[in-house]
């Protein structure tokens, strides 16, 4: 439940983790950690996805094709396959939040020589290690995993999520008005190039926020996790000794896996395969869309790039509630139906945006037009996101770093198709959006074929949660 107060949020004594949402509570450990990841998670996008809005300008100082536009939004994507995979173990050695002040840290290098290239190559190269900031994602979820229990961790992730990736929408804002605050004194071939500078800055900042201002779980710091000498002054809770000795247990037992066989014996859930695929016609749809959008308004309708980035920042921003709105429906249906709830609001959420993407091509014909329905395709590209990962923390418990590493990393696999389908119809954009509607529509009926902990959509009495 989501409550807008200020007291500090009940607490489940089995599993430590807090039971309700309590908006403007900032204390340690459960509120704090919400709020630190998903401020990170936001800021992370201003260097991921700052090239994006500026791309008329780059596009015009370095001479580049659309072919290589495409080229570079794919380079930024495969990377962050890569990276994502790598963050769920990460998280599970180190703990999410020394994992996520390391990738801010690190990817605002990469950010800030972006404004060094001279040529499409060095553009692409530069993209794709700047892709080291996208498992920023992965830390995020798995931080608020840790601390919300199952009744309500699906709110809990699509509102961290949510706010996180509402960064796209605040960079498309951010970028043109810092290179037009540069323009002003510099030529734009310069003014671009130093504006890179900003979100770097901003990541460093982000980086050292994330790892002195939060706390890794509800014990505080990640090597404290199977302690419970908590000190009650500190904001930590003293919790029962045989349910932690049971944790302790059950923790100890799984990380003596091999993470490598780990990792294959979570691959081989059926459940997280079809959870990568669906993740893919959501996170990737928004990703690739996001890199689309701005080249696709100014040559469509031929505004400036400050009016493109403006209203194309709406598609980022509805994740100020679209994201969470998936989550807490996920949750309020669960109550009532379980799994089967859950499954259902999935499969209603990607029917829907499959649809808005393939109306998208007939009825974009005006500039209004297309800004409306762009709005109705995100705020349920968005919702399925929250609806994703209403589910995911329940695929494999034992596992959370790894289920969540897997399907983050299958969202950048699907931007990374989305991306090449925009690339090969960079002179019909309508078109490509239609393919990638007709892929979600079929998509959007993978939930009858999961069975989490045997219940299914259409088969079983469902009893309350998983």
């Amino acid at each position: 439940m989501v409550n807008f107060i200020a007291r500090r949020p009940p607490v489940d004594p089995s599993s430590m983790k807090a039971t309700d949402i309590n908006l403007f509570n900032i204390t340690r450990p459960h509120m704090r950690a919400l709020h630190v990841s998903w401020i990170c998670f936001h800021i992370a996008f201003t260097g991921w996805f700052a090239v994006a809005p500026l791309l008329p300008t780059i596009k015009n100082d370095l001479n580049l094709t659309d072919a290589q536009i495409g080229d570079c939004n794919i380079a930024a994507l495969s990377s962050s396959i890569i990276f994502r995979i790598l963050a769920g173990p990460l998280c599970e050695k180190f703990g999410p939040r020394r994992v996520m002040a390391g990738f801010l840290i690190l990817g605002a290098i990469p950010t800030a020589c972006v404004g060094l290239v001279q040529s499409a190559d060095a553009l692409i190269a530069a993209r794709f290690f700047v892709g080291i900031l996208s498992p920023t994602f992965i830390c995020c979820q798995f931080w608020t995993t840790q601390m919300f229990s199952p009744n309500t961790v699906g709110g809990a992730n699509a509102l961290a999520a949510g706010w996180g990736n509402m960064g796209g929408g605040v960079t498309y804002l951010l970028m043109p008005l810092v290179f037009e605050l540069f323009n002003q004194f510099l030529p734009a071939n310069i003014a671009w190039r130093v504006a890179m500078l900003v979100p770097a800055f901003l990541c460093i900042a982000a980086g050292i926020f994330a790892f002195f201002a939060g706390d890794d779980c509800p014990e505080g710091d990640w090597s404290r996790r199977n302690h419970n000498n908590f000190i009650a002054k500190e904001g930590y809770i003293q919790f029962d000794k045989e349910l932690k000795q049971s944790k302790l247990k059950r923790d100890m037992e799984i990380h003596q896996i091999p993470i490598v066989i780990h990792y294959l014996l979570v691959f081989i859930n059926p459940n997280v395969v079809l959870m990568m695929v669906m993740y893919a016609c959501c996170f990737g749809v928004e990703v690739a869309v996001d890199n689309v959008i701005t080249l696709f308004l100014t040559n469509e309708f031929g505004i400036s790039q400050i009016t493109a980035g403006l209203f194309g920042s709406i598609f980022g921003l509805l994740n100020l509630f679209s994201r969470v709105s998936g989550g807490l429906v996920s949750d309020l249906v669960n109550r009532n139906m379980g799994v089967r709830g859950r499954l259902l609001v999935q499969f209603l959420c990607f029917f829907l945006q499959g649809l808005f993407l393939i109306l998208f091509k007939f009825l974009s014909g005006s500039f209004a037009s297309a800004i409306a329905l762009m709005a109705c395709f995100s705020l349920f590209t968005q919702a399925c996101c929250g609806t994703s990962f209403g589910i995911v923390p329940y695929l494999d418990p034992a596992a959370t770093g790894i289920v969540t590493g897997l399907v983050g990393a299958g969202g950048n696999v699907g931007g990374l198709i989305f991306a090449a389908v925009f690339k090969a119809y960079s002179g019909d954009i309508r078109t490509g959006f239609m393919i990638v509607g007709l892929s979600v529509l079929t998509v959007a009926f993978l939930p009858f074929l999961m069975s989490v902990h045997g219940r299914t959509l259409v088969l079983g009495t469902v009893k309350r949660n998983f």
